[in-house]
């Protein structure tokens, strides 16, 4: 009967670990859509997870008794006044129902750290957890890559179900390298928190072995995919992520040569650092992308186009159909497809003048490449098109757009305009001022605003409720009201964790952060100088430290508490940090 019932534990504490690895492995993985919907709340697959975790905690939980599971310890008074700070700014949303659905977010969060945080002892949680990352990590990494060098694969859709659409930096579209990750900066972030947790992972092997050509070739095997997780981080061009990756690396570098880690440790972390700078170095030389994302060279014209107008209708009526011909050039380096995602066509809008508003309701029509154009080839493309309903001075406008992408015009290509009225039936032309650039398409994901302006309008939206905020999640929402100036878009954020906690939740939210962020790295630190951990709880201990200082020093920057995955993985990390200042407790 004593051996059923240690049977039966056994497979309980398995579950339990089973559902914090499946957790941990799909943060890389969340598919975009959810599953299903709970009211206004929608559950992805990660989220699914985390509910198979929550339930075998709870079981594990009637298992040893509540009692000694909710014991209080020194992180969870710093995650619960995280969460509770969250609550207590809903009242002051004016949207209290999303305030209320991302507060719900962090509640999931934080329910994960308590799980981790009570893992089972004797089945070694930290290897399995450090071993679950590495082997996302390995996934995501060489996901990257290919995406990157492949280009006969249309990645865009094998990626379909992640990614959350063409991403892009400045006034020309690049696709970045973004993975299984919906955004860049998100798959930035992650690395920066996995990649300490699979060198740990690899240390503790190479010190393990025992013959000396098994741990060299280990250590090869370690500088290789640590050489290929900077190549993926330098091709997300994430100016934060090159700042905060080599700044924690060479933190933990710092940590293990102070602390008694040998040589083999920091070394790693030193090599990591060099790799990332060798890359930046070398795709600078010679790739424009990385180039110009670093403002030290002009942006390779990816898309260009010279329009030469070859006929025009010397009549023309309101509400009536017509017909232009035009002769284009391509002047870019990419070519105009005729076929899928690749797709170039032709296109017009017209514009009131001289306040240069758009119509869209005049009658939208479209028109085909007639073949496939590559860099340097000219083709003579006729283009029918619609006229204005009410008679007024407006300017047509011609150009090319790329499908899924947007106007060439958004990629700084002067579009060619023609200046018309509307007059008792009939249109004529007229003479203005204005040049092409003054057309040009303003695409809300290429019109970005700066940090210092998000700042500006944090701090200005902070101010109308100092001690609360204005609601957890809301500044994305509100802050046009504070900054009119600013382009409208509902992702956006302060790119700043602490100026975001400010703004959201006020004072009281922000000393709750920074509470939450300071126990963790005096924890953890703890945990680092202790020399009478076991080798796999030191290593482990250096890896949570150096995430941790790259979450902080990236959040300066950037923020990533929307996001599923990295949130989840964060508070993972918590929850073992918890776990190991515990399990270090009992053994002294």
């Amino acid at each position: 009967m004593l051996l059923v019932q240690d049977s039966r534990k056994e497979n309980r504490a398995r579950f339990v670990l089973a559902g914090a690895i499946l957790t941990v492995f799909l943060t890389a993985f969340e598919v975009k859509t959810p599953v299903f919907s709970l009211g206004p709340v929608g559950f992805t697959t990660t989220e699914l997870a985390a509910g198979f975790f929550f339930i075998t905690v709870a079981a594990w939980a009637m298992q040893e008794g509540l009692a000694s599971f909710f014991s209080r310890r020194t992180l969870d008074v710093a995650v619960l006044l995280f969460v509770v700070s969250n609550f207590v700014s809903v009242i002051a949303a004016d949207d209290r129902p999303s305030a209320l659905k991302f507060s719900l977010r962090m509640t999931y969060a934080a329910l994960i750290f308590v799980g981790v945080s009570r893992l089972p002892q004797r089945l070694r949680p930290h290897l399995w957890i450090a071993g679950t990352v590495t082997v996302a990590l390995i996934i995501v990494t060489l996901t990257g890559l290919l995406e990157n060098y492949i280009s006969f694969i249309y990645w865009p859709d094998i990626l379909k179900p992640f990614q959350e659409g063409i991403i892009t930096f400045g006034a020309f579209y690049n696709v970045r390298v973004a993975s299984t990750l919906p955004f860049p900066t998100t798959l930035s972030m992650y690395l920066e928190l996995a990649a300490p947790m699979a060198l740990a992972l690899a240390v503790w092997m190479i010190g393990r072995s025992k013959e000396q050509r098994r741990r060299q070739w280990l250590t090869v095997l370690a500088v290789i995919g640590l050489a290929a997780v900077m190549a993926v981080q330098v091709f997300t061009f994430t100016r934060s992520g090159l700042v905060a990756t080599p700044v924690s690396l060479l933190a933990g570098a710092l940590a293990a040569a102070i602390f008694g880690y040998g040589r083999r440790v920091w070394m790693l972390f030193v090599t990591g650092a060099v790799l990332l700078s060798v890359i930046v170095v070398a795709s600078t030389a010679v790739s424009s992308k990385m180039a110009s994302r670093l403002d030290v060279a002009e942006q390779e014209k990816y898309y260009g186009a010279d329009y030469t107008l070859v006929s025009f209708p010397e009549k023309l009526t309101p509400d009536s159909r017509n017909t232009a011909v035009f002769h284009v050039k391509n002047t870019g380096s990419i070519t105009w497809g005729t076929e899928g995602n690749e797709t170039v066509e032709v296109a017009y809008r017209w514009a009131s003048y001289p306040d240069r508003v758009v119509h869209e309701e005049v009658p939208y029509i479209t028109t085909s490449m007639p073949r496939e154009v590559q860099p340097g080839e000219e083709v003579d493309i006729t283009l029918d098109f619609m006229t204005p309903v009410e008679p007024g001075r407006y300017v047509w406008i011609f150009e090319l757009a790329k499908a899924h992408v947007g106007w060439f015009s958004s990629a700084g290509v002067a579009p060619y305009i023609v200046p018309l009225e509307f007059q008792g039936g009939e249109a004529r032309r007229f003479a203005i001022t204005d040049s092409p650039d003054d057309y040009l398409a303003k695409d809300p994901v290429t019109v970005q605003a700066t940090r210092s302006q998000l700042w500006k309008a944090a701090f200005k939206t902070w101010k109308t409720n100092m001690v609360l905020g204005v609601g957890p999640d809301q500044f994305r929402r509100r802050y046009q009201e504070f900054a009119p100036e600013l382009p409208p878009d509902q992702r956006v954020r302060t790119h700043n964790i602490f100026m975001e906690a400010l703004t959201n939740t006020g004072l009281v939210g922000l000393a709750c952060m920074v509470f939450l962020l300071a126990a963790t790295l005096f924890a953890q630190l703890r945990l680092v100088r202790n020399r009478r951990l076991k080798p796999s709880e030191r290593y482990i201990s250096l890896a949570l430290l150096v995430a941790t200082v790259a979450y902080v020093v990236h959040g300066m920057l950037d923020c990533f508490l929307w996001q599923t995955g990295i949130i989840f993985l964060f508070f993972t990390y918590l929850g073992l940090t918890s776990w190991m200042c515990q399990r270090a407790d009992a053994d002294q």
